[in-house]
């Protein structure tokens, strides 16, 4: 929802005073508290305040975002969720609501997605489980929904929710046993819980029982749930209460205007009482709503016809030619000239299919005439049925072979095909010497195709000059400029083209083309719908549309453009590509699986499609299938080392260990004098914990090709996962020895430094070695170095080295190293500490780390409100982080609100977390009496 001009979420809280910091982390709170406390309205008011004066306030975002869905705006809520996770929120916090809005917007597949693409916390993960498990509900997908529910208890098995869930599921299937045990398990966890006697009384129902007194004790339990409410109005119903029952709906009507499950109960109540006309007009409506949801006599003188329509078509009456030559043909035979004029006019109406229908059924007169035959074919192409074109080229090639106009038909014909090689070697052969329009322009277009813009654009420019007033080669020029960098060329030739010729749909492609360059969305969307109105059958038009609405995150109107160019051109394999990377995005994996099974239709050996197969399967957690996919690209690349050990990363996320395996080892016998795949097998083998093997494979190496530094380093991977740390350092320092260039044994080293695993000698050696090697190389040694003695808390040894790396220009992470210096000097300097974490912002305004550490210095500095406003804007961004935990319950205490302090350590289990606070974490929770 917008409140106003937006920014790019740049950080809010450097050009913002202490003062506006206070105030809005005050309003926030308060919005907060009304939250909390019921009062929706008053927080709403609030949090409207504090967007119109910082749009970017991400727990306001988050806030307004729950409570525009608790009011029905269901795509505004969705706005402000997603623009909060484009910031960096913490998808723990921001995926449950986001996927129940999706929910009600009926954006299943994207709730599916989430669960596929997202590495969540367990209780987000429950929550977007359970969510997903209900709209499986909604497609009418049982058995997917029991399977995840049965997942979720796996993992989570003293879950209420998905106890409940998988029982009303086992229910409707008459599963009681199961159902009943699920149902016992929920009462022993937790007695008296209002859900599970709804779920009870379902199952009480579903005996033959009478479940009216389990419903009404969940309606006492939450009197005002409208679940309960409504699970006990219907008991009523059928118990004959209708009165009550009618009061009931009446409270939830007013608590929940149009709920579609209160309005199917009231039309039941209402047909109980034999009130159906007020019956059947809710559902009438209800039908109505629901439609808009979810989510085409004979002439006696014929020869007086062939006269009228030759005149008719000389005078360009195309449609009074077509309709008398056709009348004469009924009638009599024609000649090919004849057949050509009926087919032309045809043509020039738009009567495609009936041109084709013509000229198939006089095959043997079309054959006697090259031209006739050439318009016959590419009326064929264009109507994607080449495969009739290529049952009468052997005829054709026996009459007029030697001709060049039989070449030029055959090569548009290998081109349709995709044959882009053979048709290479034709042009190239066969057409080597023909200055021809035809034979420029089919290079010009075989050379786009393949990407060779450099060398396309010359011929484009000869045919240029060659025929000046043709408007589709100014318009090919200029496409081939854009393509190889010379806009400003490319812009001249366009305005020209447009100032005569505005209706120009290449014209308006190219003007397109050169916005999109230049980042101009707007232009470009206007002169591509322009050029799409002008000729709806257009395809590059269509693929620039979707390009440009995809650029601009608009896919809707991408994919209307997209699955008109794949209606168009069946066999053109770009539409189907676009397509599938919006279905995935969008986790519509159905969809997207139906486009890859048609192109794998038009090229079934392409590794990539099966590659891509694979990729999707694995989204919907079909290993198998995926398996089956990458047998396949396996057959196809036996013979290609590096494209098997490619493979073996696929393999690997589909669990086919025994198939990567098989990969490394084929990929060893393609290239048996090659390190390489022998060095990733042992890294596989380490990885998959087969450690003697890996072992046994590295004497191997080392007898065969000598040390190495890549083969220190898993030797020290192999130690590491034996657990022989100090063994693995030293392997690790081994191999800096021997390549100090060598960056990731530095980092592995580095880690086991930081655990205290030879730490010394990783100093000393990094104290030694960092005046050597180029600049980068002294400043990333001597930046590893200032960590380990930050982390050791030695800021005396730190605090120097951090502040000479300032000095450096363009330093990567220089955010990280302002961020120490803050924390170095927040008990001694607080001031300083201030100045360092308000540079170290601008660099990166939406860091956790950074506002935890701007928070917790003004909570130090006693400004404990402005503190807690930036603090919580941390755990908008990571609300796993225990430090910010401990700094929030910290700044609460402080204001004098124990119970919620109590509350954050103990929600996040931060006690049972490692962190460098946890002392003071520890002291904080005894005075809470945690």
């Amino acid at each position: 929802m917008k409140y106003g001009l937006k920014g790019c979420l740049l950080g809010i809280f450097i050009s913002t005073s202490a003062m506006a910091l206070t105030n809005a982390a005050e309003s926030y709170d308060s919005a907060l508290t009304a939250f909390n406390q019921g009062e929706v309205q008053e927080s709403y008011l609030l949090l409207k305040q504090v967007l119109k004066d910082n749009p970017d306030h991400l727990p306001s975002k988050l806030l307004m975002g729950k409570i525009l869905l608790i009011d029905g705006y269901v795509n505004e809520a969705i706005e402000e969720f997603e623009e909060v996770l484009l910031a960096g929120g913490d998808v723990n916090l921001v995926m449950p609501v986001l996927s129940r809005a999706y929910l009600f917007s009926g954006q299943y597949n994207k709730i599916f997605a989430m669960l596929n693409r997202n590495s969540l916390s367990s209780e987000a993960e429950l929550a977007v489980s359970l969510v997903a498990g209900t709209a499986y509900n909604r497609l009418n997908r049982k058995n997917d929904a029991i399977s995840l529910y049965r997942s979720v208890l796996s993992k989570s098995p003293d879950s209420i929710e998905a106890n409940n869930a998988l029982a009303t599921q086992l229910i409707e299937l008459h599963q009681l046993d199961e159902a009943r045990t699920l149902i016992t398990h929920s009462e022993d966890l937790q007695p008296g819980n209002p859900f599970t006697l709804l779920t009870k009384a379902k199952l009480v129902t579903e005996e033959g029982q009478n479940s009216l007194p389990i419903y009404r004790k969940a309606f006492e339990i939450a009197p005002d749930n409208p679940a309960t409410m409504r699970g006990y109005a219907g008991a009523l119903a059928e118990n004959g209460d209708y009165q009550q029952a009618s009061e009931l709906v009446e409270k939830i009507e007013a608590q929940t205007p149009g709920d579609v499950q209160n309005q199917l109960l009231k039309a039941r109540i209402l047909a109980l009482t034999q009130n159906q006309h007020e019956a059947d007009k809710i559902l009438k409506q209800l039908t109505e709503r629901l439609s808009l949801l979810s989510d085409e006599q004979l002439n006696e003188r014929i020869e007086l016809s062939l006269i009228t329509g030759i005149v008719g078509y000389l005078n360009k009456n195309f449609d009074i030619a077509s309709s008398e030559l056709t009348r004469y043909m009924s009638q009599r035979e024609m000649t090919p000239e004849q057949l050509g004029m009926l087919a032309d006019a045809l043509l020039r109406i738009g009567a495609y299919k009936e041109a084709a229908k013509i000229l198939e059924k006089n095959e043997a007169i079309v054959i006697q005439n090259l031209p006739l035959a050439t318009l016959n074919c590419e009326l064929f192409i264009t109507l994607n049925r080449r495969f009739k074109c290529e049952q009468i080229l052997p005829e054709l090639k026996k009459r007029y072979g030697n001709q060049e106009a039989y070449y030029i038909l055959k090569a548009k014909v290998l081109l349709d095909a995709g044959k882009f090689e053979e048709a290479q070697h034709l042009l190239a052969n066969d057409l080597s010497a023909s200055e021809a329009e035809e034979v420029l322009r089919l290079n010009t277009m075989l050379l786009s195709n393949q990407q060779k813009f450099d060398k396309a654009l010359p011929i484009a420019k000869k045919l240029s000059a060659k025929y000046p007033k043709n408007v589709d080669y100014q318009a090919l020029l200029a496409d081939l400029l854009i393509r190889t960098d010379d806009i400003d060329a490319a812009n001249r030739i366009v305005a020209d083209i447009l100032a005569k010729h505005p209706d120009s749909v290449a014209g308006q492609v190219a003007k397109a083309r050169i916005a999109f360059a230049r980042k101009d969305s707007e232009k470009a969307r206007i002169a591509i719908e322009t050029a799409v109105k002008l000729d709806k059958n257009n395809i590059p038009a269509r693929l620039l549309a979707a390009q440009i609405y995809i650029n601009s995150n608009r896919n809707d109107a991408a994919l209307e453009h997209l699955l008109a160019a794949k209606t168009l051109a069946k066999e053109d394999v770009r539409p189907r590509e676009l397509l599938i990377s919006i279905y995935r995005k969008e986790g519509n994996s159905k969809a997207a699986l139906s486009e890859i099974n048609a192109l794998l239709g038009i090229d079934r050996l392409s590794p990539e499609y099966h590659l891509e197969k694979a990729s999707i399967l694995m989204d919907v957690k079909d290993l198998a299938g995926a398996k089956k996919q990458l047998d396949i690209v396996y057959s196809l690349w036996l013979d290609e080392p590096q494209k098997l050990l490619a493979l073996t990363s696929y393999q690997v996320r589909a669990a086919d260990v025994a198939g990567a395996k098989k990969s490394y080892l084929s990929a060893i016998n393609a290239a048996p004098k090659a390190v390489q795949p022998k060095q990733e097998f042992i890294a596989f083998l380490i990885a998959q914990d087969e450690l003697d093997q890996a072992e046994t494979l590295i004497k191997e190496v080392v007898e065969q090709f000598g040390d190495s530094a890549n083969l220190w380093l898993l030797q020290g991977d192999l130690a590491n996962a034996r657990g022989s740390l100090e063994q693995a350092s030293s392997f690790y320092a081994q191999a800096i020895k021997l390549a100090p260039e060598f960056t990731l044994p530095l980092i592995k080293s580095y880690e086991l430094a930081k655990r205290g695993i030879g730490k010394e000698q990783f100093i000393n050696y990094l104290n030694q070695s960092r005046e050597n090697g180029n600049d980068e190389d002294k400043a990333f040694k001597s930046h590893l170095l200032a960590d380990i003695y930050y982390l050791d808390k030695s800021y005396d040894k730190a605090s120097p080295l951090y502040l000479a790396l300032l000095k450096k220009d363009n330093l990567p992470n220089k955010e990280s190293i302002l961020n120490n210096l803050a924390n170095i000097y927040a008990s001694s300097d607080v001031e300083k500490a201030q100045r360092y974490i308000e540079t170290a912002l601008q660099k990166a305004p939406n860091s956790a780390p950074l506002l935890d550490t701007k928070g917790w210095l003004l909570s130090l500095s006693g400004d404990y409100l402005a503190g807690l406003g930036v603090l919580r804007q941390a755990y908008t961004l990571d609300s796993s982080n225990p430090s910010i935990h401990f700094h929030i319950a910290y700044t609460l205490d402080k204001l004098g609100r124990a119970e919620e302090a109590r509350q954050v350590l103990v929600k996040h289990g931060t006690l049972r977390m490692t962190f460098s606070e946890l002392n003071e974490a520890k002291s904080l929770a005894e005075k809470l009496k945690i």
